[in-house]
Formats: structure tokens, C-alpha cells, sequence
């Protein structure tokens, strides 16, 4: 049993993406992978499982000082950090991964690591080393998210740091070299029938308390059957992704089920380039015609909720009070359909990954959405990538002038995701806005929002942009999660569900037998 050897056996729903999280777009598994190798100046806190959103505590920096107009941060850096090849965490190693994701004259510049984490960074106007253990950054405009956003480690990209050693030698591509300063460091990939998984072991030199395991093993399952028999034959301790149906069964066998609101947003996305699509009423037409309370019931068997906007929960301005505009209403959609003009041979076409972080089943959604599209007329075309890690590049791409629709599930506890995926300026490919969505009264919303300091304020006007958002509809919510994102073995203690994609291992160990 994997509780005698100090090893956390995990089950993941796909493999890791490379592990250099400023440079990858792995998703969630590759975020509840790094989580645990490197950190940013400030993190969630991760050990709250009671607050709505996820609150930010230190880390790599001590303190944190903001002058009154929101523009001037001065960051305490924290001292006796190593990282875990040995380099020491001081201003000039900060100053090295910042110099990466925003200085193109810089030797360890890159441009995948920039384009993934431009959210984060492009209101920084300097950076100021104080002292060896003092770094000032002056933003050009205020940026309330800019804290929040360094705590978003689920990729593409991730404001933390590695080692300045590694990227001087190895320079700005380090996939699988990137030492960072966290509780556990990365020992090996190991090679499984379903893809590659990781091994990690304790740091032993780390600033803080040090984890109470030695070792934590991440196994990809990308079928739910097979995690699911591997959770319960032992094989791993806590597995992420479970199907709704199987979550009593679990609980009658005592294993711990955990539940709560996260920040996910499962949701399509319309290519607004379409010249189908492109009419509004198109699109109102395909959300009154899917049934997602169905689909969420059916399907899902409790695990899930049909969102009721685009603002995921668990997010500082989502509103659980918010009513969704589209029930499902089939003759309404077929008399939005009549008001359109479709080419007689006019098919939606669906790009989607079968499976992947935390995906649920793009397929079973796919094929509901199909069943319910052709009630009221509407041919699908299904375009499924059966590589998750391949789906994500080609979908942070933009979707091609054949494909109508695109998948994905995210969501931040950080409102300026919305921007992130929504606004024009970040149409892709520089930028994730896969849809290449552009509507003015969204874009003033966001550009506005993103620098309003007051927070009530801000959420108001976050809420705004959702409405928007939900009349125009260029994506549209279906499902969040409530619960099943993980279930762990009752010999598994001290883990803590906080409101986030991803958690920390750091606490948990196992009980005495």
C-alpha cells in the first residue's frame, strides 16, 4: 500500500504537459502538477476550504506595499529561498523571469512565455531592484487583478518563477529543466499505457514547514472508468474528475468525496467570423435548443450545474442571483431560426477534445447537443482531437473558417479572465479569445473594469460585461462543477478543498494503520 512508502498516488485525466509553467498550456492537470514545484510572489491560500474565493497570502515575496493611486508596488522579497538546484531567490533572479515573459533584448526572452502571460504583465512599466531583497514595479495604468493573476497557475502561461541558473545555461526553452523553489521538485517522468506520468519528491531544503510526504506520483487515466477502478483497487489514493453517477457508490464505501463551487466554466465558443454565425439570433437559437438542465442531470447525475452566465463561481464578481436568458425553449429557437437566413446545406460544425483537464465528457455533451440541435433542424458535424495537449494549441490558434463552435473548460478566481477570453485586443493567436469575438460595448466594459480600483464598482461593472456577454452571446455557458472534482481514499488526511482548479499537497499525509 502506497501509504507505507510516504507516496501519494494521484489520478489525472490526461498526461502533463511540459513542466515550465511560464511557457506551457497544459490546463488544470498540468496546473495541479506545478502547483506543488514552484510558486509567484503571492499565492491562494490553499488551506482555506471556508471562503467564497480563494484568498491571497505571501509567498515568494514577505510583503507587499501599493501606493494610494494603485500604480507603485513594492515587493519585500523573502530571504533564505533556494530554488532546488541550489540558486539563490533574490531581486536579480525575479528581475531574470520577468526579463523572460516581457524584454525581447533580454538572452532568456520568450516569445510563447510573453504571449501566455501578457495579462499578467503589460501594464508593468519598470522594474527597480532597491536592494538585493526589494524589487519596486511601476504599472502604467492600475491593475487590481495584477496580485490575483499571479496566483493563476493552471496555464497557458504562469507568473512563477524558476531558477536563474537554469535559464541562463539552458536558456528560455526549458521544458523538463525548470527548477523552482516549491515544497516538492520535479525527479522524473515515467512512462505508463496511458501517456507519461511524473514523479515528484519532497524538498527537503524548503523555506517553509516541508511536506509531510516523500513523494507524490501523477498517473494519467484519460477514461474515468479506469481512474475510477484504480481508486477503488488502491492502485492510486485521490483521483480528480469522477463521474457524477459513481459518487455514492463512493461515499457508501467511505471514500471522501469533496464538494463546493470552483471558478469552472464549461462553454462553447462561437466563431464569431462565421457568416452564419455571425447573426445573432443564430446563436440564441443553438442556446434555447440545447438542454442543459437535462444534460446536467442525465449525464452528470448531480456533479454539475448549468451555468447561468459566464462568470464561473467562486470568482470575486459572479452573481449566483443572475438568471440565464436562454431556458431551453425549442420553438422559440426554431422561431429565431426562421428569422435567419441559412444556406440550405448549412452545417454547424463542432471542433472539441474527447477528453482532458477536467473536461467531463465532451463527447456525451456533444452528442446531446447534436440530439437537440437536430430537433429543431439544425445539422451538426462532430471534429473531435483525440489529444487534449494538441487540442489546446490548436484551439489557442483560433478556430479555422470551417469550424463553427470550439470547447473548452476554464474559468479564473480572477475576474479579468473574461477580458482574457472576450475582449478584441486578444483575438487569437496572440491571445485566447478563440472565437475572435469584437463588440465594442464588451471591450469599453472590460477596458474599464480592468483598471477601476473600487471594488464594488468593479464588480458591477464585471457583471455588466457578463449581460452583455449573455445577450450577444458569443459563447455560451453550460455546465460548472459542484462536485467530484476530487475524491481521495479515507486513509488520505489533511487535504483541503479550497474554492481553486488545483490544490496543495504540502499537509496531506496518511493515516496511521
Amino acid at each position: 500500500m502506497s501509504h507505507r512508502t510516504g507516496t501519494l498516488n494521484i489520478a489525472l485525466d490526461w498526461e502533463v504537459d511540459a513542466i515550465d509553467p511560464p511557457c506551457s498550456f497544459g490546463g488544470w492537470n498540468t496546473g495541479r502538477v506545478v502547483q506543488q514545484i514552484f510558486e509567484s510572489l503571492v499565492e491562494d491560500d490553499l488551506e482555506d476550504d471556508a471562503s467564497p474565493t480563494t484568498r491571497l497570502v505571501p509567498a515568494l515575496a514577505e510583503r507587499v506595499t501599493v501606493s494610494d493611486d494603485g500604480r507603485a508596488y513594492r515587493f519585500a522579497l523573502r530571504k533564505g529561498v533556494r530554488f532546488h538546484d541550489g540558486a539563490v531567490f533574490d531581486a536579480q533572479a525575479m528581475c531574470l523571469n520577468f526579463a523572460r515573459m516581457r524584454d525581447p533584448a533580454s538572452p532568456v526572452y520568450s516569445s510563447i512565455a510573453a504571449n501566455y502571460n501578457r495579462i499578467g504583465v503589460e501594464w508593468i512599466d519598470t522594474i527597480t531592484v532597491v536592494d538585493p531583497f526589494t524589487v519596486d514595479i511601476k504599472l502604467s495604468e492600475p491593475f487590481p487583478d495584477f496580485l490575483r493573476y499571479m496566483t493563476q497557475e493552471d496555464a497557458p502561461g504562469a507568473q512563477v518563477f524558476v531558477s536563474p541558473d537554469a535559464l541562463r545555461h539552458f536558456g528560455p526553452d526549458l521544458s523538463d529543466r525548470a527548477p523552482g523553489t516549491g515544497p516538492f521538485l520535479f525527479e522524473e517522468r515515467f512512462q505508463t499505457p496511458r501517456g507519461s506520468g511524473v514523479t515528484l519528491r519532497r524538498n527537503e531544503a524548503y523555506w517553509g514547514e516541508p511536506a509531510k510526504l516523500k513523494t507524490l506520483r501523477f498517473h494519467p487515466y484519460p477514461d474515468a472508468s479506469e481512474r475510477l477502478a484504480a481508486l477503488l483497487d488502491g492502485t492510486v489514493d485521490l483521483a480528480y474528475g469522477l463521474d457524477g453517477a459513481d459518487l455514492p457508490d463512493l461515499r457508501r464505501r467511505r471514500f471522501v468525496v469533496h464538494s463546493g463551487s470552483v471558478p469552472y466554466i464549461w462553454y462553447l465558443i462561437f466563431n464569431m467570423s462565421d457568416p452564419v454565425l455571425a447573426d445573432c439570433r443564430v446563436r440564441q437559437a443553438i442556446a434555447h435548443a440545447f438542454d442543459r438542465e437535462t444534460l446536467s442531470n442525465d449525464v452528470f447525475r448531480g456533479q454539475t450545474r448549468p451555468a447561468n452566465g459566464v462568470l464561473p463561481p467562486a470568482s470575486p464578481a459572479y452573481d449566483p442571483h443572475y438568471v440565464d436568458p436562454y431556458p431551453y425553449d425549442p420553438e422559440r429557437a426554431r422561431e429565431l431560426l426562421s428569422q435567419a437566413v441559412l444556406p440550405d446545406d448549412w452545417a454547424l460544425r463542432v471542433m472539441f477534445a474527447t477528453a482532458g483537464s477536467a473536461q467531463l465528457q465532451p463527447p456525451a455533451i456533444i452528442k446531446r447537443l447534436a440530439n437537440d440541435l437536430a430537433k429543431v433542424g439544425v445539422r451538426m458535424e462532430r471534429c473531435p482531437h483525440e489529444d487534449w495537449v494538441e487540442y489546446c494549441k490548436a484551439w489557442q490558434n483560433g478556430m479555422p473558417p470551417h469550424i463553427g463552435m470550439s470547447e473548452m473548460s476554464w474559468g479564473m478566481s480572477c475576474d479579468v479572465w473574461l477580458d482574457q477570453i472576450l475582449h478584441s485586443r486578444n483575438a487569437s493567436p496572440h491571445g485566447v479569445n478563440a472565437g475572435h469575438c469584437k463588440i465594442d460595448e464588451l471591450d469599453a466594459l472590460l477596458d474599464v473594469a480592468r483598471h477601476e480600483r473600487d471594488e464594488m464598482v468593479r464588480t458591477r461593472l464585471y457583471r455588466s460585461a457578463n449581460e452583455v456577454v449573455m445577450r450577444e452571446l458569443p459563447v455560451l455557458p453550460v455546465l460548472t462543477v459542484n462536485k467530484g472534482t476530487v475524491v481521495h481514499s479515507p486513509h488520505v488526511t489533511g487535504f483541503r478543498y479550497a474554492r481553486q482548479n488545483w490544490h496543495t499537497f504540502r499537509n496531506v499525509s496518511f493515516l496511521a494503520t
